[in-house]
């Protein structure tokens, strides 16, 4: 005789070895790719401050693997950059970033280089870059911000 609560479970199971076996795959669209970091250039054109070097960092560190993000911004002396790296690389985030820091600082020895992996650094970098691309801000401004910034991301190291 045919047992029909065997012959659900059985189809229940099957069901459910599917569902879980496709939610396992790999995404591959949300991985990060060298061709995929974000950055914006700031217009260095009758700016005050030249960021021509925070274009240069920016440039310099979308080329690295383990970044999805850049955010820099320069003053005369000081250079803050902020960048962003993928979810599943978070393990290794000191590493990288003592990496990173160590490549910055040799790339631009004559500046103070600060660098940061903190979210909120990064919201608050991205605003004054904006800032900076819609001229909104003085350079006295800009020196007071970056000093902020810094002091901000030390205190939560």
């Amino acid at each position: 005789m045919f047992n029909w609560k065997k012959a659900l479970y059985f189809i229940l199971f099957i069901l459910l070895t599917f569902i879980f076996i496709g939610g396992c795959q790999k995404n591959n669209s949300q991985q990060a790719n060298p061709d995929s970091v974000q950055f914006s250039k700031i217009s260095t054109q009758n700016n005050k401050t030249d960021q021509q070097l925070a274009n240069e960092a920016k440039d310099y560190l979308s080329k690295k693997k383990n970044v999805s993000s850049v955010f820099a911004v320069n003053t005369s002396k000081k250079l803050l950059v902020a960048v962003e790296i993928p979810h599943n690389m978070r393990f290794q985030l000191a590493t990288i970033r003592k990496q990173l820091t160590k490549d910055l600082k040799e790339k631009y020895a004559d500046y103070d280089v600060e660098l940061s992996t903190d979210k909120k650094i990064t919201i608050e970098l991205e605003k004054l870059e904006q800032q900076l691309s819609n001229k909104n801000i003085s350079e006295k401004d800009l020196k007071k911000k970056l000093k902020r910034l810094i002091q901000l991301s030390k205190e939560q190291t």
